[in-house]
């Protein structure tokens, strides 16, 4: 991508470069905040949408089951599918209608392309080897916590024994998210950015998606995942590489968090270790693949003088609805510090 405010303002030759520097930041600070209100409201109407489905079971004579502890009144079955319903609704219609409202077509903000089978799974071993190096500094941040006398503990969900309940647990975890919130954040947010510049979009739909997760522990870990997804979106103009990064990652968190309930902690950690070590081994050989492959997959975006990358993440945030996100993020990352 050219990061030239040319291919937005017209060919304006005598308009001096940083004119149209300070032209192109308006227009960024102008797309973030319909992308940042965007992003709260997908979170918003993901919540809102399990809470219409309570009024909806309540309409229906549903009177509530306590027996179970954590599930709010429903049944375990139900409460994933509120959830899972919640999840796909709330997060993708809000997309749906950011790119109606903007005229974007599907096509291109949602980009498929054919890349071929050894570059996509290159692509895929090096994102969930990135993904695994990722929890080291997110477990440092638990330490640090953990210092400051806070558990360091995540938010999650309840789970039993029934099959169809792990099923479901599964399909929300390891499922729904790999495919909503690709479509969110390395869809919608990562092609509004791209044309302030691709090495910015990327850095940009990170510190979001991390922000998003709205927690200290996972921001680490999702800022550094979100990098890598970013990345291999923008060299292979594919989101299929990006949907099975995630999906592989929070695959292998579900089955190490199944392995332990079941086969407890040294099994658990077992399995961790093996995992980890054969997919640092198949990422170190995919790195190799994609820079002997393609020399261009890790190069950066031109400089641009006239609009540094501060002045655009300055852009980005410096908006209401990026200090909505900013001011979200910190509110719910000390509300879950316990």
């Amino acid at each position: 991508m050219n990061d030239s405010p040319y291919y937005q303002y017209g060919p304006y030759y005598n308009i001096p470069p940083y004119v149209l520097a300070q032209n192109s930041k308006r227009d960024l600070r102008k797309t973030s905040n319909m992308l940042c209100w965007t992003l709260l409201a997908a979170m918003f109407f993901m919540v809102a949408f399990t809470y219409i489905c309570v009024a909806y079971l309540k309409a229906v004579g549903y009177t509530g089951d306590y027996s179970n502890s954590g599930f709010s009144g429903f049944t375990p079955v139900l409460f994933y599918l509120a959830n899972g319903a919640g999840y796909l609704v709330g997060l993708s219609v809000p997309v749906l209608i950011y790119f109606s409202a903007r005229h974007v077509a599907l096509s291109e903000a949602l980009p498929f392309e054919k890349i071929g089978f050894l570059k996509t799974v290159a692509c895929v071993f090096f994102g969930t080897a990135v993904c695994m190096l990722a929890n080291i500094p997110a477990n440092a941040v638990v330490e640090i916590e953990k210092s400051f006398g806070f558990t360091g503990e995540l938010p999650n969900y309840p789970l039993t024994d029934d099959p169809a309940v792990l099923t479901l647990y599964f399909i929300i975890i390891a499922v729904i998210p790999p495919v909503v919130e690709e479509l969110l954040f390395r869809g919608m947010i990562l092609h509004s950015l791209r044309k302030y510049g691709d090495g910015f979009a990327v850095v940009g739909s990170a510190i979001l998606f991390g922000l998003y997760h709205g927690n200290f522990v996972q921001m680490v870990f999702a800022f550094i995942a979100g990098l890598v997804m970013a990345l291999v979106v923008v060299r292979t103009n594919s989101l299929w590489p990006s949907i099975l990064i995630h999906f592989f990652n929070n695959t292998i968190s579900v089955a190490i968090e199944i392995t332990q309930r079941y086969g407890g902690e040294q099994l658990a950690n077992t399995v961790n270790n093996t995992v980890v070590g054969v997919f640092l081994v198949l990422g170190a050989a995919a790195l190799v693949y994609l820079l002997v492959k393609d020399k261009r997959f890790f190069s950066g975006d031109p400089a641009n003088p006239f609009f540094r990358m501060s002045a655009k993440l300055g852009a980005l945030f410096f908006n209401p609805g990026g200090v909505a996100v900013l001011l979200f993020a910190a509110i719910s990352s000390f509300r879950y510090l316990t």
